[in-house]
């Protein structure tokens, strides 16, 4: 797929002067953010290193609270530096440079300064989200559904489940400048503003959303994802008392629709969600590999708990060909970055994974009977050398 120059250059050399702005307003709040960027080079020579520092960035957050790092953030690494990943272009590489090219001169000029745009729901939700506030309810279209799934996954499992509290983040958040501030203040990579400067920031992008930009700032780009969070066991003062989550982003919902995957996508993706709450509940997420071999292995894992509570006849009894074609097109989200300590493992993998745990549910004998959730990790680790064994090309 070729890449819009308005794509790149997004998330290219004019990134530039968002790095540059941010390193200078966060200089004296004693939360370091890396090396400054030299604004005398060439945006040409800057434009890849500091790209590629804000992305990273943006990962370090979502690994440190253990949270699956956004698909928006995967696709725009691939469309920055396609050199540097073996997978080819994918339908939700597609999607996303949709979204940026839909944009006016103005929102995608106003997104260049704020790039910070991108992972302001994610971190509203997860750290201040309650299932009291409406501003977290799942959007209508959706809600029913994946309120009935998540009582018919909890039910499916073996585990502890009933303080995970399900609800979305929406875009439209940044309308509100107070929630903003909060948000850019926090003391993690990409954020860390003083209070003045994130009171400013706060302030342009609550009056651009408020404004209509961005769709009132429901543009899907920034709430392209779903994740699983717990904060048990975790010293980090910043998360102390936050419940254990499952989180819905609008725009993952409006990817799996684009995609044509809409029918079984977002139950899918919950099975997957959930699976990471079975391995938090079963201390199932610690492992002799460490790097990108550990995330492969929790995300393969993910993988499987999702596809075989879809396919059980006790879970959603979802038709097994239509649920692996759809989890086909999302693995497309998996990557091949396989230094990357983000890797969730190739889509071909993710494949294999989902396909082998559906043979599992259709072989279940008797036809009801659900393997407890320990045997089911005992039986994914023997089997995970084939399933990340090189393909036979």
């Amino acid at each position: 797929m070729k890449q819009s120059p308005r794509f790149l250059a997004a998330f290219g050399a004019s990134i530039v002067l968002t790095i540059g702005s941010a390193t200078a307003a966060v200089a004296g709040t004693g939360v370091g953010t890396g090396a400054a960027v030299d604004t005398a080079a060439p945006a040409a020579a800057v434009a890849p290193a500091a790209t590629r520092t804000a992305l990273a960035r943006s990962g370090e957050a979502a690994d440190r609270f253990g949270i699956d790092r956004s698909p928006a953030r995967a696709a725009v690494e691939r469309a920055i530096d396609p050199g540097d990943y073996q997978c080819g272009p994918t339908d939700l590489d597609a999607y996303v440079s949709a979204l940026i090219n839909g944009m006016s001169d103005e929102e995608y000029a106003f997104l260049v300064r704020h790039l910070e745009m991108l992972d302001i729901p994610t971190y509203d939700a997860l750290l201040y989200g309650t299932t009291a506030d409406p501003r977290y309810a799942l959007r209508a279209d959706y809600g029913t559904e994946l309120t009935h799934t998540f009582r018919d996954v909890k039910r499916f499992w073996d585990i502890q489940s009933g303080d995970i509290q399900l609800m979305s983040m929406h875009g439209s958040i940044m309308g509100d400048a107070a929630a903003v501030s909060r948000v850019l203040q926090l003391p993690i990579p990409g954020f860390g503003f003083s209070p003045a400067v994130a009171d400013a920031r706060a302030k342009d992008i609550a009056a651009a959303v408020n404004s209509g930009m961005f769709d009132n700032g429901n543009n899907p780009l920034f709430t392209l994802n779903a994740f699983a969070f717990t904060a048990e066991g975790d010293p980090d003062p910043l998360v102390k008392g936050v419940p254990d989550k499952l989180i819905f982003g609008d725009g993952i919902v409006d990817a799996l629709n684009a995609m044509g995957i809409g029918d079984v996508g977002p139950r899918a993706v919950m099975g997957h969600e959930f699976g990471h709450h079975v391995q938090f509940e079963d201390n199932l997420m610690d492992s002799p590999l460490t790097g990108p071999e550990a995330t492969r292995r929790t995300e393969l894992m993910a993988d499987a708990f999702g596809t075989y509570f879809a396919t059980h006849a006790r879970g959603l009894s979802l038709n097994t060909k239509r649920v692996l074609q759809a989890e086909k097109t999302f693995f497309e989200v998996g990557d091949c970055a396989f230094d990357n300590d983000g890797h969730h493992g190739t889509p071909n993998q993710r494949l294999r994974s989902a396909t082998w745990a559906a043979g599992i549910a259709d072989s279940a004998r008797p036809q009801g009977k659900i393997l407890p959730s320990l045997t089911f990790a005992d039986m994914f680790e023997d089997e995970l050398p084939t399933l990340v064994a090189p393909d036979a090309s």
